[in-house]
């Protein structure tokens, strides 16, 4: 597999991106407003990021569309209106350098990314490595967890399984634990969310959230076997309507019209065709594998869907390999 790193060397990204990190509480009582990015925070005049202004709307309920077309003066009038109606109101401001990052709730376990990454490797396995590593300044963390044991050859293409975590340590997205399976000629990416289970923060001290960490992905882990070999049986299954199959799960999954639309434009286009070693078969001979596999290309390549939108078609992908249903090769409706 390329790009493929080491847990050492992850930590040691980490530790490089996040070593000018500061995290000052701070309550509104000492906080004034100066324009959508210049905070007075203790009496020191600050920067917010883009990411960090957005994230204090949100947290104040002012709407982030009506931040961004507003003039400055507006915006902090606004801000400093809602500031002062709850002045003992606490939060922590987490600097990356001399910048405000985002902000988190006091109330909520301080969890380092490394001891996160380190809970995650240590359920998959003692050779675990590394792959789609990323973490930016707002401390967002990304990987797939790896090992030798996920890489599964087919006569087609190699695929490589493992356990895709997400990790904010401001708590300003919810963790994400679930299996992940990808065929490598494309980089087409599926997940499976761990059933019936709640990654809970919110009262929950540190080693309690690093210990579900662990937790989940060893589940994660114990699924990932189980969707290689339910994209394999897909091939067996024949498709005599694909645009009435691929409406139909589009419709179970509540994905959006438009992007159906997007779906349908791939099918019939070379990028998709070329990432099988027998492109005619899919106009030929469709299959559901060819289905699954359309959703999971579009949710990995197509560059104007939205970020949850793509997740959707991931997540679309695993959960019919892993969770199998019959289904009318007309039509598309489970049987």
């Amino acid at each position: 597999m390329s790009n493929l790193i080491t847990l050492d060397e992850a930590k040691s990204a980490i530790a490089e991106k996040m070593k000018d990190t500061e995290i000052v509480p701070f309550t509104f009582n000492d906080l004034k407003v100066e324009s959508k990015s210049v905070f007075s925070i203790n009496g020191d005049r600050v920067k917010l990021t883009d990411g960090a202004s957005k994230q204090f709307s949100e947290m104040i309920s002012v709407p982030f569309p009506y931040v961004k077309r507003s003039p400055n003066d507006l915006v902090a009038m606004n801000y400093n209106y809602h500031v002062n109606e709850t002045p003992g109101r606490s939060l922590n401001a987490v600097f990356r350098g001399n910048t405000v990052s985002s902000f988190s709730e006091l109330d909520l376990p301080n969890v380092a990314h490394s001891d996160v990454l380190d809970a995650a490797a240590g359920a998959i396995g003692d050779d675990a490595s590394i792959k789609h590593f990323r973490i930016n300044d707002a401390g967002q963390l990304g990987a797939v967890i790896t090992t030798d044991e996920f890489n599964f050859l087919t006569e087609d293409t190699p695929y490589y399984g493992g356990v895709k975590i997400k990790f904010s340590d401001t708590w300003a997205t919810h963790p994400v634990v679930e299996a992940y399976l990808e065929r490598e000629w494309c980089s087409n990416g599926s997940t499976t969310q761990v059933d019936n289970r709640k990654f809970r923060v919110r009262g929950y001290s540190r080693d309690a959230v690093v210990e579900q960490f662990a937790e989940f992905a060893g589940i994660a882990k114990q699924q990932i076997k189980p969707m290689f070999d339910g994209f394999i049986h897909l091939r067996d299954e024949k498709v005599n309507d694909v645009r009435g199959v691929i409406l139909r799960i589009c419709q179970e999954n509540g994905v959006p019209t438009k992007v159906f639309n997007r779906i349908m434009e791939y099918w019939s286009g070379e990028g998709f065709r070329t990432t099988f070693p027998n492109p005619d078969s899919i106009l030929n001979n469709p299959t559901m594998y060819h289905v699954v596999n359309l959703f999971t290309y579009v949710g990995s390549h197509c560059p104007d869907l939205s970020p949850e939108h793509k997740e959707l078609l991931i997540a679309i992908g695993g959960n019919n390999a892993l969770t199998h249903h019959d289904r009318c090769n007309s039509c598309g409706t489970r049987v």
